[in-house]
């Protein structure tokens, strides 16, 4: 086994933990969850095909439903999350059908393109999540509120994250 794949399930096992035992705890101001197991799907390497990212987005998303007892909420989201990913990527990169061999970062991508991608990528999550746990468009406000607030935490998490990885290379 490579000592890249052993990192990714060191990475998955530790985002899992974090994400099930303090993060879905976490309601700032009632209304911001954050979502740092995002970094996980965020940085899987673009080589990657298309089917092991969403098994591996899948099955982080159904190891947090199962303990969050949340019934597809994150597998849904996470699963869709991972199949327009190479979408947002090549839409930020803007290089084309060409195949990019990189591991989304600051570093490979550049601070500000990796900022646009997180971000697509984390409010499209926190949209899929809060409109699946809403069912309904009975209270848009706080809908809107939620979705904003979860998306720009989970954004700022995730930057300070990658800029510690970042510092420390």
């Amino acid at each position: 086994m490579s000592k890249s794949a052993i990192g990714y399930i060191f990475s998955f096992i530790i985002l899992v933990l974090l994400q099930v035992s303090v993060f879905n705890r976490i309601a700032l101001f009632g209304y911001a969850t954050p979502f740092l197991f995002l970094y996980f799907i965020l940085k899987l390497p673009t080589t990657l095909s298309a089917n092991w990212t969403m098994t591996l987005s899948f099955l982080m998303g159904l190891v947090i439903d199962i303990f969050s007892n949340t019934p597809g909420m994150y597998a849904l989201a996470s699963v869709s999350v991972a199949f327009v990913r190479r979408t947002f990527i090549a839409l930020v990169l803007q290089r084309g059908n060409e195949e990019v061999s990189l591991v989304p970062s600051f570093r490979s991508f550049g601070s500000g393109y990796f900022s646009i991608y997180a971000f697509c990528v984390i409010f499209l999550f926190c949209i899929l999540v809060f409109i699946i746990e809403a069912f309904s468009f009975f209270t848009p406000l706080i809908l809107v509120l939620r979705i904003l607030s979860s998306t720009l935490l989970t954004f700022i998490l995730i930057l300070a994250l990658e800029s510690l990885n970042w510092k420390k290379k």
